[in-house]
């Protein structure tokens, strides 16, 4: 029977720290995960990297972007953020979706993902490691994803020409776990669209949505790694009067989180005014960030962050998880707090409501932050993945 060395977490740690542990797989070996290598037809042909630097591309060289993302998703939006910084850097592109693609390289912002079409040069997306990481869940639970991960990322490998990520410590995450792509993964930070900044609110917008000014906001999947349920936690530990008077808002896709909000709902008696919005109208997250008096995101496994750098450039105080790339990305822009646990994260959630100079130099060095990721600068390291 083989042994596969995998990923767990020691679940004695609260800092969550990795450790290596032998587990016995109960499976065909041909099944067993395999040591990730990269063939000729991408990086290498073995797990010592390939030193031959592939040739420059020529100036005239066309770009296509995989446009098959489902409409409204995250990738969708890296994908406009993209092709944005394409546009601001002068590199000309193309949109492909389907058959024969005539450009020189395809860029697929799906994770993990090579589009199934022969010719160009492919530049896959890895943004993170999370199904590697997510200590929120039993091995035995996360299995599936953890055997389709390592699949996808062979994949790529062996495929892609180059590998793009969005943060530096996402790449040293996936180095972490892939070493053999180094050289050969490259940093093309996002930023927030110019749309996010700061204003107040359209009252018809938040009337809709059946909201009034001054609530506590997260935006993001009600996903386990996001740690929304740590978020509820230290939300009812506050002051009654100081969580009378900001409601909390949820925003994003929760079908899987409806069990827990339940459960949640029994425990602690005040979450009857805790809002759920799965449905956002046109422009309806902008008018939601301004109209929200403190912005929280506790996420345990992020690849960069968009929804705090939204919130930064629209000059809401932000509190934010201290581990990741939030603080690479957010800088002292933001307050910090454990996001394991509730009475840190209440205690600065109050700092954050209360406390009117920390406000104000949050809500004036948030913008500052936020426009230190432009388009020029994700143009700059498309060209550099690119070579031009």
């Amino acid at each position: 029977m083989p042994k596969v060395a995998v990923i767990m977490a020691s679940r004695t740690n609260p800092r969550m720290r990795e450790k290596r542990v032998q587990t016995e797989v109960k499976a065909d070996p041909r099944k067993a995960p395999r040591p990730v290598t990269f063939s000729r037809v991408g990086l290498s042909s073995t797990m010592s990297m390939h030193h031959d630097s592939p040739e420059p591309m020529i100036p005239e060289m066309r770009l296509a972007f995989d446009a098959r993302v489902r409409p409204h998703s995250s990738f969708a939006r890296v994908l406009t953020l993209l092709q944005n910084s394409a546009d601001v850097a002068g590199i000309p592109w193309e949109a492909w979706t389907e058959g024969p693609c005539s450009a020189d390289v395809l860029w697929s912002t799906q994770q993990a993902a090579i589009p199934p079409v022969e010719g160009p040069r492919f530049v896959a997306s890895i943004y993170d490691t999370n199904p590697l990481m997510d200590v929120s869940r039993s091995f035995l639970s996360r299995k599936w994803n953890v055997w389709k991960f390592h699949r996808n990322v062979r994949k790529c490998t062996r495929l892609a020409w180059k590998i793009s990520t969005c943060s530096e410590n996402a790449q040293q995450n996936i180095l972490n776990y892939f070493p053999s792509m180094a050289g050969h993964l490259f940093t093309v930070p996002l930023f927030a669209d110019k749309d996010f900044s700061p204003g107040a609110p359209e009252p018809e917008v938040l009337a809709k949505l059946d909201l009034q000014s001054g609530y506590l906001l997260y935006v993001g999947a009600l996903r386990k790694h996001k740690n929304w349920e740590t978020l509820v936690r230290a939300w009812a530990q506050l002051p009654e009067p100081l969580r009378k008077a900001h409601q909390l808002v949820l925003v994003g896709r929760a079908k899987r989180a409806q069990n827990a909000l339940r459960k949640l709902r029994n425990e602690l008696s005040p979450l009857d005014s805790i809002k759920v919005i799965e449905d956002i109208p046109d422009g309806g997250l902008l008018e939601l960030y301004r109209g929200a008096d403190l912005f929280c995101f506790p996420s345990l496994a992020e690849g960069f962050g968009l929804p705090p750098l939204e919130a930064l450039a629209c000059g809401i105080p932000v509190v934010s998880s201290d581990r990741t790339s939030l603080p690479e990305i957010l800088g002292p822009a933001a307050l910090y707090a454990d996001p394991l646990d509730a009475d840190a994260l209440s205690k600065v959630l109050e700092r954050g409501l209360m406390d009117g100079r920390t406000r104000q130099f949050l809500s004036r060095t948030g913008p500052e932050r936020a426009a230190a990721w432009n388009p020029e600068r994700t143009g700059r390291a498309m060209k550099e993945l690119l070579e031009l």
